[in-house]
């Protein structure tokens, strides 16, 4: 569609012939309840060419997307003998099988254009007019079986999310509350130091030295059997001036079923577990930490409102009573929706992916969590502004990839679905539900051993 104030569009003319050519398919599309208007369509382009400005078809809309699905009359001149052309094996070069004119006055074939046209994706480089899916058909009842499957796709595909299994949870968190205090008891903390890079030995020693063994047992990530994560690495304390490159950390990970200190070459920024910046989850130094520091509420019952919704996976309540705001992509998958004609396919794993993570989130702490990542960044001398991400949606093997991400904007918290290549992510120490508050709200917490 032409912009405010453009220019006006030059005429079609073919207008009439194109609008008689497609009274069948017009007529088609209302018997199954889809309203088309006639009119001049929005502009695209691909590698079979341009769609000129002026020309006209049918358009249908599909509130409350910005989504539109066009159809026009074409005239197509195969170039090359059928199966030959596309895109190469090796993806690399492209082909045209075939030549498309708007000029119905042209040779080659009559035939109908279908494209679908919606806002492109965030951060992937593509305009809308570039990334207009189109197909060619010569068949009324194929025009109308496409438009029946863009039509209807919000609710057809629409995902649904996991289900709250209050029971079943409060088993789960006693199991694993009382592993964590009997590990935290009897603590098996191995140190394996020898055979790593030990830069700065003195910053090392002195780490090594206020590393709480029961501190560090009892927080260590769990799996859903209350195991240890055996996955898991935990990055402790760093030893290199920039956590945004490779370089030394003393970590903690699971080696024969114990916990083993050790130091290795990370890349900080990319880790899940990196607790430099909450002491109190292994280091000595950190023990009397208070709530509010652990927290970021004066005691358990504070969180006890918006915990409550989370656990009934009321995620949506508990992002908006917590004044968390979230844009339009995280708002559809909330409500089961999917982004994209294009992504839906992906919707079920995007929205379960996204209730999984969000509740076990603690809403409260994302303006804190953000601005503990914005001292960082602007420490070192880089940006800071603009989203840090949480964790990644399933499905795509790509470069870019979907991730949930945090903004702030207007002083306010904000999740925003965006698409990056970069493993960058900020802490879950700094934005999930802290292991002892859960234990504290669910009767189970007494003081951690100490083990040194």
């Amino acid at each position: 569609m032409p912009p405010p104030n453009a220019s006006p569009l030059p005429p079609d003319p073919h207008r009439e012939r194109r609008r008689a050519l497609l009274s069948g398919v017009a007529g088609r599309l209302r018997e199954v309840g889809i309203d088309a208007s006639f009119g001049p369509l929005e502009t695209y382009r691909d590698f079979y060419g341009a769609l000129p400005p002026g020309a006209t078809g049918l358009v249908c809309e599909q509130p409350p997307t910005t989504a539109r699905l066009q159809v026009t009359a074409i005239r197509v001149r195969r170039t090359m003998p059928p199966g030959q052309g596309g895109l190469s094996p090796d993806r690399r070069s492209w082909v045209r099988d075939a030549d498309v004119t708007y000029d119905l006055d042209g040779g080659g074939e009559p035939a109908f254009e279908v494209t679908m046209l919606e806002d492109p994706d965030d951060g992937l480089g593509h305009s809308r007019d570039t990334s207009a899916q189109r197909t060619v058909t010569a068949d009324e009842q194929a025009v109308v079986d496409t438009a029946r499957l863009w039509y209807g796709y919000r609710h057809t595909l629409r995902g649904t999310p996991p289900k709250a299994d209050p029971r079943r949870e409060r088993t789960r968190l006693r199991r694993e509350v009382e592993k964590r205090y009997a590990a935290a008891a009897a603590p098996d903390l191995r140190t394996d130091v020898a055979g790593g890079l030990v830069p700065a030995r003195d910053a090392l020693a002195g780490d090594l030295d206020r590393v709480d063994a029961g501190l560090l047992c009892w927080h260590f990530p769990r799996e859903r059997s209350g195991r240890y994560a055996r996955r898991a690495v935990v990055a402790l304390a760093r030893y290199g001036p920039d956590p945004a490159k490779r370089g030394p950390w003393l970590t903690a990970r699971v080696r024969d079923g114990a916990l083993a200190l050790g130091v290795e070459p990370l890349i900080g920024v990319n880790q899940d577990h990196r607790w430099d910046a909450t002491p109190w989850l292994w280091s000595a130094c950190g023990r009397d930490a208070s709530p509010a520091q652990r927290w970021q509420v004066a005691g358990a019952e504070q969180a006890r409102p918006l915990t409550d919704l989370l656990d009934a996976h009321d995620v949506a309540a508990a992002l908006d009573t917590a004044g968390v705001r979230v844009d339009g992509d995280v708002a559809a998958l909330l409500d089961g929706f999917p982004t994209r004609y294009l992504r839906a396919a992906h919707t079920d794993a995007w929205v379960s992916a996204l209730y999984t993570q969000l509740a076990r989130s603690a809403p409260w702490r994302f303006a804190d969590a953000y601005d503990t990542w914005r001292r960082e960044r602007a420490g070192l001398g880089r940006t800071a502004a603009g989203p840090v991400p949480l964790f990644g949606l399933t499905g795509l093997n790509q470069q870019r990839r979907p991730m949930l991400a945090l903004d702030l904007r207007g002083g306010a918290p904000e999740l925003r679905m965006v698409w990056t290549g970069s493993n960058a992510r900020l802490s879950r120490a700094l934005w999930e539900r802290p292991a002892d508050l859960d234990a504290a709200l669910a009767g189970l917490a007494t003081p951690v051993p100490t083990a040194r």
